[in-house]
């Protein structure tokens, strides 16, 4: 509040909300619950989302990382019950 009554310019807001669909690695990480760290990697072997290349930059595209995230689903199975007896 002082800067503001001195008049001096502020400093920029560099985490500033931008409403797109697509994220940037920490924030698809975040929005699939991974470590960054991770996704780069999947993303290296080819085992990831699908990924854009905007300049220097990888962007995710949220309809993407839901897609890939419902391709990943798995159900539990039931067990398979054994035919055989020990006794017979």
């Amino acid at each position: 509040m002082e800067r503001e009554q001195e008049g001096l310019p502020q400093p920029k807001n560099r985490h500033r909300p931008i409403d797109s669909p697509y994220k940037t690695v920490d924030e698809a990480a975040e929005y699939l619950r991974l470590n960054p760290r991770t996704l780069n990697n999947m993303r290296s072997a080819g085992r990831g989302p699908c990924f854009h290349k905007h300049g220097r930059r990888v962007l995710y595209h949220i309809d993407e990382l839901a897609k890939w995230s419902g391709l990943t689903k798995k159900t539990m199975r039931e067990p398979e019950v054994e035919t055989h007896n020990m006794f017979a």
